[in-house]
């Protein structure tokens, strides 16, 4: 029983679903309503509400990670939503970073108000450049210089009445205190002369034990007194630095007097400041000593002594600004967390406060940081300490070295800085979904999902959105000027892109290389706007530079050396349709698929399954072809079939179940002998019921269907069989439109697997009657006769098999 043509007709997609128009644009659709944000993006409203709400809650814990493809501008509007909300807050503090006189190797982190820390920076360094001088000029004062007289001659006295002392004693007992270039000398004297030798041993004997015991006792006072001058010239000097403290004292109180004044309602500078006036009193003589050292190889800059006073901004906010929103494409860890940089003096590494540089993270701290995902977890040691840092509430400038321990020179550990900012993590779904399986910390730091869709329904006011979008796009980019019909024909073509007519491509990046691309083919043609044509010449234009692949396909089948008949009718043999997808380029094209049938124990062998070439999705597709087959041929009787089905020279893997509904059309012509029109394709996947449902690349299958149909020749028979729930995602291109309005191509829809076999076979695949029969002659009759047979032969084996084991 052959199907007419008018019951074939039935199935046929009508042209204007096979390619959804673009309605003229709206009035008010103009460069002059371009977006002027990226907030208004299309219909990406639940992901502006998850950004807007993590940015409004001030909890530990909200910060947000962006879900969405690459290229679609998600890292643009979730910076745009930040400096919304940033433009509400006012800017933060600024941060420096200043010498802890108590401690150097562990700066102290100073908070200012927004914008005073430059101030404070400049305020110290002038405080230095005027105690260089004023310090210096208090010393040359002639109060100081009559008291430093006074204090030399108070001590000179002190001396000097310590002597005179000693010497009177000695006069008293004939003896002088004489002073050699080898020391002090007591010696008898006589006459006011010195005695010599032989001069003391004329003496009478008791004149001599006399002048004797004189002598050792005088030496015993002698000693004492020279014991004593240190402790003489010590206090001298104690004076003199008391004497000088107190100057420089009295200097820096001055300088600083009008400082403090201007920081009082800071405490911290305050107590900076204190601790500046005691350092530098205590270390008064660097202010007076200029004189550089004796050794050329020691020599350093004068400058040098005053460094300990300068001030290391590492944060610098603007007063009145907004807070900061920073994107960090290079999220390294020193960029991030911030280092600590050395330098080479005389061989060796040195460092201090001043030299500590805070990473974005710091630079953020109190706004918004957004991340790459990708990034922050390929670069080492980052993904770890920013957990931390987020656990902790604070940012420590430290090596990743030093944390594990490999560094053991010694190095700065700067105070620890309050942390306060909002962390926007930008990345694929795959890596969120890993994340939140996988690290435990994740969803506890990361409680908001920004969730961008991959496209958003085609109606007439995304429509016009989208159109204010391109023009957005073309105002950003600088391009020529796009007629109406050119920017319909991109609409259009993001529907295409989006694989759906109704809907339409997020996609921002390739929707910006298709508005380059365009421009440049215009500016080629002297063109003062960009037209139809040359969108049309820009998709065909990046179609050829990733064509290779797809034109050695089509050239083998041209070539018979892949086997593909457009033509003719042939049992168990079926055109399927596949698709190679290469990242930034789809196609599809046909792929024979072929089934034999034998009596057997009721199993469909996937070849490709068997041979490792199979994934699981196509191996779960064959199962259930192989459930549909017994439950609706054989639901009373053994299935005693053995089938086999195989895509014909396929070499790569296999995956996917959309070629189900050709298999089991396939398989039902081996079985009932009923050949299938070679020029035709299908595709479409099933389920046990013998409902065909949508499957995904339909418009790349057609298109590289009939490419092969059309290079060989159309004659009107040719066409491709999809699934009816497909048509709403067609989006073919206009060539192909062109040839189904001329009838030289078909596209037929079909909702189950009997409308598939109609068209495939051109005969009737009948319904069961009342009576739960198959019209005699129709293919699904055939299909159950031949499982009957097959039952009944299997059990005449099964019986003849045993019998002759019992005569045995």
């Amino acid at each position: 029983m052959t199907v007419t043509s008018d019951q074939i007709r039935a199935f046929v997609v009508p042209v204007e679903s096979l390619r959804r128009a673009c309605p003229p644009l709206a009035a008010q659709t103009s460069p002059a309503d371009a977006a002027p944000t990226a907030a208004s993006f299309l219909s990406q409203e639940r992901a502006i509400e998850a950004l807007r709400f993590a940015f409004q809650v001030d909890r530990d814990g909200y910060n947000v990670f962006v879900l969405g493809p690459v290229g679609s501008h998600r890292h643009v509007l979730a910076q745009e939503l930040a400096g919304e909300r940033a433009r509400q807050q006012g800017a933060p503090p600024d941060w420096c970073y200043v010498n802890n006189f108590a401690n150097p190797e562990k700066p102290r982190a100073l908070r200012l108000p927004a914008g005073r820390g430059t101030g404070f920076r400049d305020d110290m360094q002038n405080l230095v450049e005027e105690a260089r001088f004023a310090i210096p000029a208090a010393f040359e004062e002639e109060d100081y210089r009559n008291q430093l007289k006074a204090l030399e001659q108070e001590s000179q006295q002190e001396v000097k009445a310590q002597w005179q002392s000693l010497k009177e004693l000695a006069a008293a007992d004939g003896i002088s205190v004489l002073q050699t270039p080898s020391g002090y000398v007591l010696a008898p004297v006589r006459d006011d002369k010195v005695i010599d030798d032989e001069e003391f041993d004329e003496l009478p004997a008791k004149e001599r034990k006399r002048i004797q015991a004189a002598i050792k006792q005088l030496s015993e006072e002698l000693q004492s007194r020279i014991e004593h001058m240190p402790a003489l010239r010590k206090n001298h000097h104690e004076r003199l630095r008391e004497l000088n403290q107190e100057v420089t004292a009295h200097t820096v109180k001055v300088l600083l007097e009008d400082l403090k004044g201007k920081y009082a309602d800071l405490p911290e500078i305050l107590a900076y400041l204190d601790n500046v006036q005691q350092d530098m009193i205590e270390n008064a003589r660097a202010f007076r000593e200029t004189d550089g050292p004796s050794l050329p190889f020691l020599a350093q800059d004068p400058s040098s002594v005053f460094e300990a006073y300068e001030v290391n901004l590492a944060v610098s906010n603007e007063a009145g600004a907004s807070a900061p929103v920073i994107y960090e494409a290079n999220p390294g860890y020193t960029n991030l967390i911030g280092k600590v940089e050395h330098r080479a003096e005389m061989g060796a590494l040195v460092t201090d406060y001043r030299m500590i540089r805070a990473g974005t993270l710091l630079q953020a701290n109190g706004g918004y940081l957004l991340l790459d995902a990708h990034r922050v977890l390929t670069r080492p040691f980052v993904w770890e300490a920013l957990k931390q840092c987020l656990f902790a509430k604070q940012v420590r400038i430290e090596s990743p070295a030093e944390t594990l321990g490999f560094v053991s020179t010694t190095s700065l550990k700067p105070e620890p800085v309050p942390l306060n900012v909002k962390i926007v993590i930008i990345g694929e779904r795959w890596l969120y979904y890993l994340l939140s399986m996988y690290d435990k910390e994740f969803n506890e730091l990361f409680k908001i999902a920004a969730d961008f869709d991959d496209d958003v329904e085609r109606s007439a006011d995304n429509v016009d959105a989208y159109a204010r979008l391109i023009f957005h796009r073309i105002d950003a980019h600088k391009l020529l000027p796009f007629s109406d019909s050119a920017v319909q024909r991109i609409v259009e073509e993001r529907a295409r892109h989006a694989g759906d007519s109704e809907r339409l491509s997020t996609h921002i990046q390739s929707l910006d290389d298709l508005l380059v691309q365009a421009d440049h083919w215009a500016r080629q043609r002297e063109a003062v706007r960009v037209d139809t044509d040359d969108v049309t010449a820009a998709l065909e234009g990046s179609e050829r530079r990733f064509k290779r692949v797809q034109q050695r396909i089509v050239d083998a089948i041209q070539r018979d050396t892949l086997l593909i008949d457009t033509s003719g009718s042939c049992v168990g043999q079926v055109n399927g349709l596949s698709v190679i997808d290469l990242g930034n380029y789809r196609f599809g094209h046909p792929v024979r698929i072929t089934a034999t049938t034998r009596v057997g124990t009721g199993d469909v062998v996937d070849i490709e399954r068997e041979v490792e070439l199979g994934g699981a999705i196509h191996s779960k597709g064959v199962m259930i072809l192989s459930s549909a087959l017994s439950s609706r041929y054989a639901p009373e009787v053994p299935l005693s079939l053995h089938g086999s089905i195989v895509f014909e020279q396929s070499y790569g893997g296999v995956d996917g179940d959309s070629a189900s509904v050709a298999e089991l059309c396939a398989l039902l012509s081996s079985i009932s002998e009923v050949p299938i029109r070679q020029s035709l394709a299908c595709t479409g996947s099933i389920n046990q019921l013998g409902r065909v449902q949508a499957v995904g690349g339909v418009n790349e299958k057609i298109e590289g269907y009939f490419e092969i149909c059309r290079q060989r020749g159309l004659d009107g028979t040719h066409g491709v069989v999809v699934p009816y729930d497909n048509v709403k995602h067609l989006m073919l291109r206009e060539e192909i439109v062109d040839a189904v309005k001329a009838k030289r191509f078909s596209i037929y829809a079909v909702r189950h697997l009997d409308e598939a076999l109609a068209i495939l076979t051109g005969s009737e695949p009948g319904q069961r009657d009342a009576q739960g029969q198959f019209p005699q002659g129709t293919v699904n009759r055939k299909v159950e006769e031949r499982l009957i047979r097959y039952a009944t032969k299997r059990r005449e084996f099964s019986d003849s098999a045993g019998n002759h084991e019992k005569a045995e």
